[in-house]
């Protein structure tokens, strides 16, 4: 199906900001191998950063194929706070903070914006679909695993207000990302609020309603 040069670029912008997600999320796993005793969340954490870094890549051709000249990132700086935060908690050997920034909340995020951007491309007929459900299959792996770790690693009660801080970054930074988002989600009849809805439920109910102290992780 052929597509205008004004709908190439803002596919292409769409797909900018989810590489530049992909690279954060490829180097805070490369990072959080390194943090890790267990052999088996190491072994996931190499497989993820290898996927991640596939993803990128692939991301970074389509953008290529679509706009030869590049486009801009939206929501750069937001990104590159979010990136300064991951970067912080492994810097501090800090890997509970980190995966619930990245497995969890990153990830969370990254899961909605692919479904509705997997399904956008489906509408259009522009094919990939074995490497598109190759991609969604890895990233909700990514979030399960996350999710996973919470339930394992219960939180130490003196660590629960610096946790809740850490959160409460996390989410204004991803409400902030999409909510500036909305001008390119305009073009696409999305709402930055639909996807705010749908991380919000997403999330684990101590996340989702922010009250880390009360409700200790399972």
């Amino acid at each position: 199906m052929n597509i205008g040069h004004e709908e190439k670029t803002h596919i292409a912008r769409y797909l900018s900001f989810l590489l530049s997600a992909e690279k954060i999320a490829y180097h805070c796993a490369s990072r959080q191998v390194n943090l890790c005793d267990s052999g088996q969340v190491k072994r996931f954490l190499i497989r993820q950063s290898r996927q991640e870094k596939f993803h990128a890549a692939t991301f970074q051709s389509a953008i290529l194929w679509l706009t030869p000249k590049g486009v801009s990132t939206p929501a750069k700086k937001q990104l590159q706070q979010y990136d300064s935060l991951l970067k912080n908690a492994t810097e501090n050997n800090d890997l509970f903070s980190s995966i619930l920034g990245l497995q969890v909340v990153l990830e969370g995020m990254g899961d909605i914006a692919l479904s509705h951007f997997d399904h956008g491309i489906e509408q259009r007929g522009l094919g990939y679909r074995k490497i598109r459900r190759t991609i969604l299959t890895q990233e909700d792996s990514h979030h399960d695993f996350g999710l996973h770790y919470l339930k394992q690693h219960p939180l130490p009660v003196k660590a629960r207000r610096y946790t809740d801080d850490k959160v409460d970054c996390y989410l204004s930074l991803i409400n902030d990302m999409l909510t500036s988002l909305q001008g390119l989600f305009d073009f696409f009849d999305e709402d930055a609020g639909n996807y705010l809805a749908e991380f919000n439920h997403k999330l684990p109910g101590q996340l989702r309603h922010n009250d880390l102290n009360h409700h200790p992780y399972p």
